[in-house]
């Protein structure tokens, strides 16, 4: 293993000379702090609890301008930060400044503004490109730095772990030795920050890095108010390879572009006129060739959705140059002026995230209602694509394919034993399409319908064949209060 401990090797100096007072001397070690996370998720299939807690070890870095910076996968639903100072063994609390699970970013503040003091912030290098070579940060138990070498090998636009959404991204090939707390570590750049490690392969020794400049547009963005994301257009493309497709919308063979697969209902590029069926040809002003990527002066080839997080804001405005054919082999250039968004979880049918820490759920007797999100998806584990119910991973990932007046699609995600659910098990996780007869698009609506039973019984159709299932409406409550202290399941907050 080849990495620089450089613990007691000058890098900067703190203060200029004067006279023949001794200068501090300062090592990476100075520029980042401890972070211990007790984490707690929320229980998808048991809604009315938390999962057991859990801690992770990572290094928080001190950045110019006031915070922390963490990845958001260290602190997400955590239920107490502990910072420590390396060497010193100062220690302090923090809350969470600012969080983004897409980008995979949050910013701490250090409850006691002491903890930064002595310590180096660091500035961002975003000239990063690749065969950079870079520094991964790591620290020796007695709190000195210990640098590993790496080499970029890719700057590209890539999905990230949290929702699959692409940002910009360092790919780097690394051999980075196994520390305590070194769920992130920074990756430093001529003693600036480069980015911040998030994945690493152990076999391939690959490292995922998120880079300086999407920190620097997070950093931006993040502490204002209503902040929901990076700015994002709203739609769904496909890369347009070989002639066929462009003859067939009657674009001719040298026209390059994007097709648009989906359309995010009431978002930025559909309030801009985009359709499904267009074919981007310009963004910014810059020409998109068919794989999606534009020419920019500083990155070079990159894919174009980065215009709209790292070179945009969300509010800020952008042109987009379309061909949208109009039959019979031919077709009209057109131009749309996009007002890029956050991310809108009301638009979301199936949300990419569980607002909060406690799940929203309503019991019927035995039955156990909760609304569909990926969140609950991934509770089948790495592989729910496959292995969750398929029928809920085909509503996730064609939701933009429904109307905006879908809603959301509730589920009945649990049945436990009561006299009336025996025989009931196999019909878990079908979606509610209503209850006494009134549609379901929410939770309220399932409360709201079963305040109205038919003749005495709650009538819940689901879909898919088997018929209505009903339910004497008499009996539910004390089944649900059985069932309640079967389980240990708190009452309802109303109670």
């Amino acid at each position: 293993m080849n990495f620089r401990n450089l613990s007691s090797i000058a890098l900067l100096l703190l203060l200029p000379s004067c006279g023949e007072r001794k200068i501090p001397l300062l090592s990476p070690a100075d520029s980042v702090l401890r972070v211990t996370s007790t984490i707690q998720y929320p229980d998808l299939q048991r809604p009315w609890m938390k999962k057991q807690p859990f801690t992770r070890e990572g290094l928080g870095t001190v950045i110019e301008g006031g915070g922390l910076l963490v990845t958001a996968d260290l602190v997400a639903h955590s239920t107490y930060i502990e910072l420590e100072k390396p060497e010193r063994g100062i220690k302090g609390t923090a809350r969470i400044e600012a969080i983004d699970e897409e980008c995979n970013l949050a910013l701490l503040k250090p409850l006691d503004a002491g903890m930064f003091a002595d310590t180096r912030p660091l500035s961002l290098d975003t000239s990063v490109r690749a065969g950079a070579k870079l520094d991964i940060l790591q620290l020796e138990p007695n709190g000195a730095s210990a640098l590993s070498p790496a080499t970029v090998t890719t700057v590209a636009v890539m999905p990230y772990p949290g929702d699959g959404m692409p940002f910009l991204l360092y790919r780097a090939s690394a051999s980075i030795p196994q520390r305590e707390g070194s769920f992130v570590i920074p990756a430093l750049h001529d003693s600036k920050l480069a980015g911040l490690v998030m994945r690493y392969d152990t076999r391939t020794q690959a490292v995922d890095i998120i880079p300086s400049p999407l920190i620097a547009r997070f950093l931006k963005e993040c502490r204002k108010p209503g902040y929901s994301g990076l700015g994002r257009a709203g739609l769904i493309w496909e890369e347009v390879r070989g002639n066929n497709l462009r003859e067939w919308l009657g674009a001719g063979t040298d026209r390059a572009g994007v097709y648009i697969t989906s359309i995010e209902a009431g978002g930025p590029a559909d309030k801009a006129g985009l359709r499904k069926g267009d074919l981007i040809v310009r963004a910014g002003g810059n020409p998109i060739d068919g794989e999606g990527n534009y020419s920019d002066p500083v990155l070079g080839k990159v894919n174009f959705s980065n215009l709209a997080t790292l070179a945009s804001s969300p509010g800020d405005k952008g042109e987009i140059v379309y061909f949208r054919s109009t039959g019979e082999g031919t077709g009209t250039l057109g131009t749309a002026t996009i007002t890029l968004g956050g991310r809108n979880p009301s638009s979301e049918i199936s949300p990419s995230r569980i607002n909060g820490e406690k799940v929203p759920h309503v019991f019927l007797g035995g039955l156990l209602f909760q609304e569909l999100s990926r969140p609950y998806l991934r509770e089948w584990g790495s592989d729910w694509q496959r292995e969750a119910p398929q029928n809920l991973v085909y509503l996730d990932a064609f939701q933009n394919e429904f109307p905006k007046t879908q809603g959301h699609f509730v589920i009945l995600s649990a049945v436990l034993p009561t006299p009336q659910t025996i025989g009931l098990q196999d019909l878990a996780n079908r979606v509610v399409v209503s209850v006494n007869g009134q549609p379901i698009h929410s939770l309220s609506d399932v409360r709201e319908a079963a305040l109205h039973p038919e003749h005495g019984f709650q009538k819940i159709l689901l879909e898919g064949s088997g018929g209505p299932v009903f339910l004497e409406a008499s009996s539910l409550a004390q089944e649900e209060d059985a069932v309640r202290k079967r389980y240990g399941i708190p009452p309802p907050p109303n109670q």
